[in-house]
């Protein structure tokens, strides 16, 4: 037992320090070594290469006009940028749209079916006719000198790829959508210090310039994050990627919480599809692109999968007694209490976003019918509604596999059993609980109890927080997992925490029958199980 807590403690420690480093001491390092390994200045001049603007559009008629009206306002010479844009099967008016334009100079190119971003990229490839491929996205809107300020540095001809700097404005005053610009506004400094050593690791879709030469075919059986993977083999060809901070697009952020999360899920998975490609980036024999990657990308990642073993490793080290890791315990379900309440927009931003990753690892493993995509709304444009937001609890039991769902506005339980020593099982012992649930979904709950037991003459009184989780499997009868951890008062108070499960039995629209087993340690006394049985209600 004591070697396994010392391992235990050991990987405790280390996957902490990776999870600070990535979040706190990496972007700290990025000043220094900006200015350690800055590629000598040389003089970027205006040659105005032949420019091929490309867009891949599905569904957009919502802004393609304002889009294209964009474009033809940027102020760069007529006869050396061309604009093809691929209309890539939608169901909607954009084809029809973007065809009024045709005099214009804007190219329509049509697909007969939805066949996928990746797709489309590659058909605007072997048309475009410009030594300089910039891609955009639909929503995507431009400061008029954009395509001069991102052109200048392939003046340098080891500069194979130039980032734009996206700005997102929050017109909408959610909360997700002030999350996401504070968020982005993180990811755009770490981009800009990348950018001074021209070892940008990853572009941006909305705002990123190649030169064709370099441009390598995207994979289209599964999906692909296509400025991630462009920008990673121009990496490993041996040029550089550089960030231009002058170089402005804006969009504005997400309204919809669950189109934005379908949307994190789809680039957590096409990220995880390609992972192997992308690992030659740690490459010892270039340091500073390996340390790069791996911090900001690799630990990115792999957040939530650090966060899990965390806690799972923190629960096994409370055996321990050491305060450090009760104090660790309540740290993490602070955090968790904040986002659910949205006391942090940030946090709240964060944990969906690291929920959405683990979805998408999940489904990396499952097959995938090519790498069609769908659009989703962001901004001003009408959405379906807001939902609930799944916090990292759901991703702990799994549940952030499922889709999302509308939850009750009340929900409580309470139940009555009986709780006897481990060591004695004959007697039946007055347990009584209680709970105050907030519902983060309908099969995640976190909350606070309270209730009062008696074992002989031992009375005691247990204020807990606590959490359900519904397992997603039958209908009328779902498994669910209880974990309670607190204070228990009376004459042998301290510490308490219960784990356990049992049956969830729908009784009607609102109510539900409990039938619970499990386990309570109680500091200073011997184990208990418990059985209770009651109801739960829910508004």
């Amino acid at each position: 037992m004591n070697q396994f807590l010392w391992v235990t403690e050991t990987l405790f420690w280390v996957l902490l320090i990776l999870l600070v480093h990535c979040y706190f001491i990496f972007p700290v390092t990025l000043p220094f070594l900006s200015e350690l390994f800055r590629r000598r200045d040389k003089k970027q001049e205006e040659t105005f290469p032949k420019v091929s603007v490309l867009i891949s559009a599905y569904n957009e008629e919502a802004v393609i006009e304002t889009k294209i009206k964009n474009l033809l306002e940027i102020d760069y010479p007529k006869d050396r940028i061309e604009f093809l844009i691929g209309d890539d099967g939608s169901a909607d008016k954009t084809a029809e749209i973007v065809s009024r334009y045709a005099g214009q100079g804007i190219r329509l190119v049509q697909a007969e079916k939805n066949a996928g971003k990746a797709a489309m990229l590659n058909r605007l490839e072997t048309l475009a006719t410009g030594e300089i491929l910039l891609f955009c996205d639909a929503n995507t809107l431009f400061f008029p000198n954009v395509v001069r300020r991102l052109t200048e540095p392939f003046s340098d001809p080891e500069i194979g790829c130039a980032c734009g700097h996206l700005i997102l404005s929050d017109s909408s005053g959610s909360d997700l959508g002030r999350g996401e610009a504070s968020y982005w506004d993180f990811e755009s400094e770490i981009k800009k210090f990348e950018g001074k050593q021209d070892r940008l690791i990853g572009g941006n879709g909305a705002l990123y310039a190649v030169r064709k030469s370099l441009y390598t075919k995207l994979p289209v059986k599964k999906s692909v994050m296509d400025d991630f993977f462009i920008t990673v083999k121009i990496l490993q060809k041996g040029f550089f990627c550089t960030f231009v901070s002058n170089a402005i697009g804006t969009e504005q952020t997400s309204k919809d919480s669950s189109g934005e999360f379908r949307r994190k899920v789809r680039i957590g998975r096409a990220n995880y599809n390609y992972l192997f490609s992308y690992l030659p980036l740690l490459n010892p024999f270039r340091p500073l692109v390996a340390y790069l990657f791996f911090s900001h990308k690799l630990l990115r990642w792999f957040t939530p999968h650090l966060f899990l073993l965390i806690l799972l490793a923190n629960l096994a080290l409370l055996f321990t007694g050491k305060p450090v890791y009760f104090v660790t315990l309540g740290v993490f379900l602070m955090i968790l209490f904040a986002a659910a309440l949205k006391i942090s927009k940030s946090v709240y931003y964060f944990l969906q976003m690291n929920i959405a990753l683990l979805k998408g690892f999940v489904l990396s493993f499952k097959p995938e019918k090519g790498g069609g995509w769908a659009r989703e709304a962001r901004g001003d444009e009408a959405s379906a509604g807001v939902k609930s937001l799944i916090l990292f609890l759901a991703a702990f039991a799994g549940f952030s596999i499922f889709p999302q769902q509308s939850f009750a506005g009340f929900t409580a339980d309470v139940t009555v059993g009986t709780l006897n020593p481990t060591k004695s099982l004959k007697d039946f012992n007055l347990d009584v609980s209680a709970h105050w649930w907030f519902p983060l979904d309908q099969m995640v709950f976190i909350g606070a109890g309270g209730g009062y037991q008696e074992v002989g003459d031992v009375y005691l009184v247990p204020v807990t927080a606590s959490a359900i989780l519904r397992l997603p499997i039958g209908g009328q009868v779902l498994p669910v997992a209880t974990f309670d951890y607190g204070y228990a008062f009376g004459n042998h108070r301290g510490r308490v925490w219960k784990a356990g499960g049992g049956l969830d039995i729908k009784n009607g629209d609102h109510t539900s029958i409990f039938l619970m087993g499990g386990y309570q340690s109680q500091q200073r006394m011997d184990a208990f199980l418990y059985l209770r049985a009651g109801i739960l209600i829910e508004y």
